[in-house]
């Protein structure tokens, strides 16, 4: 996985968040998710709907989200959503997900 845990002092209010960038060239924003969402929950991305028992599709369409947040540069939109006990927030570079406290 190519996430990157953030410390305390890079996430701000963002304390035990995992960062996932994604972009044209890159993945997905959905598959951001999907990665941000497996390092926190401890598991491979392949593994998050059988052993964390998340299956993205059943809090937001992915498709959806790749359509609305992966339109390039000339995108200024930023999703935020509740998946399982994580809180997820899109932008158009990376995916910030973390526990919620």
């Amino acid at each position: 996985m190519s996430s990157v845990p953030t410390s305390a002092s890079d996430a701000g209010s963002f304390r035990g968040a995992v960062r996932v960038a994604h972009g044209p060239d890159d993945r997905s924003p959905s598959r951001a998710v999907v990665e941000a969402l497996a390092d926190l929950a401890g598991v491979e991305p392949t593994a998050l709907a059988d052993e964390a028992d998340i299956v993205l599709y059943d809090h937001v369409d992915s498709d959806a989200l790749d359509s609305l947040v992966g339109r390039g540069p000339d995108g200024d939109i930023t999703l935020s959503f509740t998946v399982a006990e994580y809180d997820v927030r899109v932008d158009p570079d990376e995916v910030v997900a973390r526990p919620i406290e």
